[in-house]
């Protein structure tokens, strides 16, 4: 793959100076996609991601909703959350957990190969949280950010967003991202994505976490 001398394109920047990062991959999420091949195809994306990134030695960082927590009270979600979604997530709390094929391969320690970030409910954009920022920044060195996970129009959007907004160049994986409606997912990925970030197919992914 040819490299890039503008810093804006994903090519600029080597594997050791790219993170993975995988939002939202929970179950309760994961179990929405009532299209077989889809959710087989998002899958499939997203294992062939994470193996890659491993095999490359790429910073890798799972960023999940923290269910033992609450929205802030001025969140919108919050009553929401309260009423619906904390009761059914505490009657099963498997629900809440990374779908298996995608979760961590050992324990993850938080500063190396393969982290877990966690933030409240409420908050689209996984880079609220500051050891995250820290961590990336500061011990990764990290400029460039390939994203897969659920949903489009929440911490993909989101996160693809408030990463620009940081100076992160951003990568969306189309394959390992999905959205409950297909109408917005399509004019996310077609017109509002690439108006701030790259929208890569897997196999283009797979080469910014391999180049040298």
């Amino acid at each position: 793959m040819t490299t890039s001398s503008a810093p804006s394109h994903p090519s600029h920047y080597p594997p050791s100076q790219t993170a993975l990062l995988f939002l939202d991959y929970q179950n309760v999420l994961v179990n929405m996609i009532a299209d077989e091949e889809r959710k087989q195809k998002l899958i499939s994306s997203a294992k062939e991601l994470l193996a890659t990134a491993r095999a490359n030695n790429v910073a890798i960082i799972h960023c999940l909703i923290d269910t033992d927590n609450d929205p802030p009270t001025t969140n919108k979600v919050s009553e929401q959350w309260l009423t619906v979604h904390k009761p059914l997530l505490g009657a099963t709390p498997e629900l809440a957990q990374e779908y298996g094929e995608l979760a961590p391969s050992d324990s993850p320690d938080g500063v190396g190969h393969e982290s877990v970030s966690l933030r409240p409910p409420g908050y689209r954009s996984v880079l609220v949280n500051d050891d995250l920022l820290h961590l990336l920044r500061e011990k990764l060195g990290v400029s460039h950010l390939i994203l897969g996970g659920i949903a489009t129009s929440g911490a993909i959007l989101g996160t693809a967003t408030h990463g620009t907004d940081l100076d992160f160049v951003v990568s969306v994986v189309e394959d390992a991202v999905w959205d409950p409606s297909e109408t917005v997912h399509r004019a996310l990925i077609d017109n509002t994505i690439p108006t701030l970030a790259w929208v890569l197919e897997t196999k283009e992914a797979v080469g910014y976490l391999t180049k040298k």
